[in-house]
């Protein structure tokens, strides 16, 4: 203890930093690449008690040019991994996990409602939507990093409070419009496509990583006014910034539908609700993702490869499309992500959920169902 007294003498000096706080926090950090790093870095620097590193992919050279904890010796290796290995070297005081798994399979609202606030230091919009959800359901802040070779945003949705902006009330269409480029026609992710990479450097990586953990922590914010979801929007070259705050959109597609915070149960719970119920079909499960409900060659009539029903369409790509009696690519693959309660059996055609969490709906009350 007399060590940590003397580590954090600096901070103990700063009259509206509460070292005890901090050290008390718990912060999952998603996406071990240049702004990870830096998130990461700066949170062990500041004494954090514990934080949980999720990212699935494995270290390549060129992260090197923008991740500090990261060394030539990693490359290969899982990047939670080594980044949480390196960065436990800055205090030992901070508990570091890593999770080299997709946060898609492996976080729920009930574990991510552990969290004083997540970070999305990722790269794609599938899994800030996923993130943008999960801190919705469980009540805790989103910080969204996002950057490029010359520019900052750092974005907090604050959803410790209800009725706050979340991160689809601002997402413009072009965004959901560069999603659907990855998938066919018929929702399968083309296996041909190739998505450009956005250029970063170290500059807007260490920028973007200090705002995204002082976002997280609010720091120098006074814990008596509830927060806002904001904005901060950061040009490196000019060093101009604008910051706005964030209005909840009522025509939001992801929160618009919410009135009020669904309750967490377990599936044991639900079923047991379900059981209780008069008409499951008056239930409607809605899955985070869409799931194959169903093939059928068009032209031949063959329902192929039943083995992948209920299993999640990221999965698979658009080959699943190809039929193996016709040689053409004419099976029609549905996929679905509402149903009613009496498709459970459908839903959970593995034995289980296929993802993690799901909503379910009776009436005008919602519930945010875990496995």
């Amino acid at each position: 203890m007399s060590e940590g007294h003397g580590r954090y003498l600096r901070h103990n000096l700063i009259d509206w930093f509460s070292q005890s706080e901090i050290s008390a926090s718990k912060i999952a950090v998603v996406g071990a690449g240049a702004i990870g790093n830096e998130v990461v870095k700066n949170l062990a620097l500041l004494g954090v008690g514990q934080v949980d590193v999720f990212d699935f992919d494995r270290v390549e050279l060129h992260n090197l040019t923008r991740s500090i904890l990261l060394r030539e010796a990693d490359v290969g290796q899982l990047k939670a991994q080594a980044l949480v290995e390196r960065a436990r070297e800055i205090d030992p005081n901070c508990r570091l996990r890593a999770i080299s798994a997709d946060i898609r399979d492996c976080l729920d609202p009930l574990e991510v409602r552990n969290y004083r606030a997540v970070v999305g230091a990722v790269d794609n919009f599938e899994a800030r939507l996923r993130l943008n959800q999960l801190c919705l359901l469980a009540g805790v802040d989103f910080v969204n990093a996002a950057i490029d070779s010359r520019f900052v945003s750092m974005e907090l949705f604050a959803h410790s409070r209800w009725d706050v902006a979340c991160y689809e009330c601002h997402l413009p269409e072009s965004a959901y419009q560069r999603m659907a480029q990855r998938y066919s026609c018929g929702g399968l992710r083309k296996r041909a496509f190739d998505e450009k990479k956005v250029a970063t450097t170290a500059i807007t990586a260490s920028l973007s990583g200090a705002m995204a953990a002082a976002a997280a922590l609010r720091m120098g914010a006074s814990q008596s006014s509830p927060p806002d979801s904001k904005r901060v929007f950061l040009d490196s070259h000019s060093l101009q910034s604008q910051a706005s705050q964030l209005q909840r959109q009522p025509d939001c597609p992801a929160c618009a539908g919410l009135h009020a915070r669904p309750a967490i149960v377990t599936r044991a719970q639900f079923d047991k609700m379900l059981l209780a119920s008069c008409d499951s079909d008056d239930w409607t499960l809605v899955l985070p993702e869409p799931i194959i409900a169903g093939l059928t060659c068009q032209q031949c009539g063959a329902q192929p490869a039943d083995t992948v029903i209920g299993r999640r369409a990221r999965d698979f790509d658009d080959q699943l499309a190809w039929c193996p009696n016709c040689q053409a690519a004419s099976v029609n693959v549905e996929l679905r992500d509402r149903f009613t309660a009496s498709e459970m059996p459908l839903v959970t055609h593995g034995g289980s959920l296929p993802t993690p969490h799901l909503l379910a709906q009776h009436g005008a009350t919602i519930w945010a169902v875990v496995r």
